[in-house]
């Protein structure tokens, strides 16, 4: 396809075509690039990122860097990206990853310091292209999908999503709006691979959660500390008469993400949360409580002088518990106590990935990305066009 200014416009996958974590996409017209993620690979993956011209080398004065969320494996690579590359992301996503970096990495944050955001909806001009940030439903807040217009083709690029979260409803519902005539498709895959897990709603954890911790006034909830919705739902499961109890790190999170969206929606209206001091241990002893917790040594005296009288849930993917993805830190960190998983998938079921691919039509075919099991969308989308790319081929559109 001959793009706006008279150049050939392509799509490359540099990295994830055929792996979960650490895709680098590219849609470019000529010197213009528009790239969205750079993530680090998950554990289990040796792919190495390549050396990718007008990103990580060479001029980036004609590129652009969109991230669809703040996990790592969309944002770890960002401190090799050249600084002449504008880099964008939602704005209450920047002041998540930004709250996590100052505790965690504070000397990346020059990495992070430099991101623009955008406002969902509104248009971004790259050169020639047009980039629409739509927010979407995922494990990470502040998550987006993007409709990338060259002008003559229209690509609508899914990030990580799923439709069982509390947005899900509303995305079938903005896609028919807002992603019509949309040429490719460029979708995330992740649960292909993992055909063992049935997702529950948001909703449905949040019902189970109430039930669960009625049968324990005392209640550690081991979760990750940028997971909004998640904390949400134990917040609004914890009983009344409780306290809901973090520290204060996490509290900065809360805080951040209400500033921002509680009149939106009063699930993120965050209040009465108590931020962990000793000063607190009395009352948290007569009252009961839910404590959001980390895999760290500070929560380690906590939990150990409730052990045996508290309920310690996990909710997280379970692969980090296992030969798949093991995080050995998390595994010791548990070892020592008894615990019941309570979790749902961020990633979209494959009933998801066909419900989205019929709510778009896209005219030209689906680029699969973000997946262990590519060739399955051919299973799950039987009259689909599916067009199996591998990273580094430059695809002309």
């Amino acid at each position: 396809m001959i793009g706006a200014e008279g150049n050939i416009a392509s799509i490359t996958i540099h990295r994830g075509a055929r792996q979960i974590g650490g895709s680098v996409t590219e849609i470019a017209i000529g010197d213009t690039k528009v790239f969205i993620d750079i993530g680090e690979n998950l554990p289990g993956s040796s792919v190495e990122l390549p050396q990718i011209n007008g990103l990580t080398v060479g001029d980036g004065k004609g590129s652009a860097l969109f991230l669809s969320h703040y996990h790592n494996d969309h944002i770890g690579e960002l401190k090799n990206v050249l600084e002449e590359v504008t880099v964008f992301v939602g704005k209450t996503a920047k002041a998540i990853q930004m709250n996590l970096v100052k505790r965690v990495d504070p000397a990346c944050l020059f990495a992070y310091e430099r991101i623009n955001t955008f406002i969902p909806l509104d248009r971004v001009k790259i050169g020639p292209i047009t980039i629409i940030p739509l927010m979407i439903d995922h494990s990470a807040f502040d998550a987006y999908m993007f409709i990338i217009d060259t002008g003559e083709r229209r690509i609508l690029h899914t990030g990580d999503f799923r439709l069982h979260g509390k947005r899900g409803n509303a995305t079938l519902k903005m896609l028919s709006v807002y992603a019509k005539n949309i040429d490719y498709i460029i979708c995330e895959g992740t649960m292909l691979s993992r055909t063992g897990e049935s997702p529950m709603s948001e909703y449905e954890l949040q019902q189970k959660a109430a039930k669960m911790m009625k049968s324990s006034k005392y209640v550690f909830v081991l979760c990750s500390s940028t997971h909004i919705d998640r904390i949400g739902a134990f917040y609004h499961a914890n009983p009344e008469g409780r306290l809901f109890v973090c520290d204060e790190y996490q509290k900065s999170q809360l805080d951040t993400v209400r500033a921002d969206h509680a009149g939106k929606s009063s699930f993120y209206d965050f209040v009465g949360i108590k931020t962990y001091a000793k000063n607190l241990d009395v009352y948290m002893e007569k009252k009961g409580f839910c404590m959001i917790i980390r895999a760290t040594p500070y929560f380690s005296p906590i939990l150990e002088k409730y052990k045996g009288r508290s309920l310690l849930v996990y909710s997280m993917w379970t692969g980090y518990l296992d030969d798949h993805a093991r995080n050995n830190d998390l595994c010791n960190f548990l070892s020592p106590y008894e615990y019941r998983i309570l979790h749902t998938s961020g990633h979209a079921t494959p009933d998801d990935l066909k419900l989205v691919y019929d709510a778009v039509n896209p005219k030209r075919g689906l680029i699969p990305i973000h997946t262990e099991s590519h060739e399955m969308f051919n299973e799950v989308i039987p009259y689909g066009k599916i067009i199996y790319l591998k990273d580094g081929e430059k695809f002309i559109i």
